[in-house]
């Protein structure tokens, strides 16, 4: 529950930040688009970067190695 709850809120951050882009920085067709992708894909890469590490924590590559007691 907490990878979709959080990927809502994502995409919820992703829809204010387009809609605040339109409204506070109206400047013309072609640089609202301009604004819009460049919001949706930082809000993107920030996903995408969370889902990764958060995924990792499954199952990590690298298993920690424990040390005999007489060592």
């Amino acid at each position: 529950m907490g990878f979709f709850l959080i990927s809502l809120y994502f995409l919820l951050t992703a829809l204010v930040g387009s809609l605040c882009v339109k409204v506070c920085y109206n400047k013309g067709s072609s640089t609202n688009l301009l604004n819009v992708v460049l919001v949706n894909t930082a809000v993107i890469c920030c996903w995408l970067m969370w889902a990764i590490v958060w995924l990792a924590q499954w199952k990590p590559l690298i298993n920690p190695v424990l040390k005999a007691e007489g060592e």
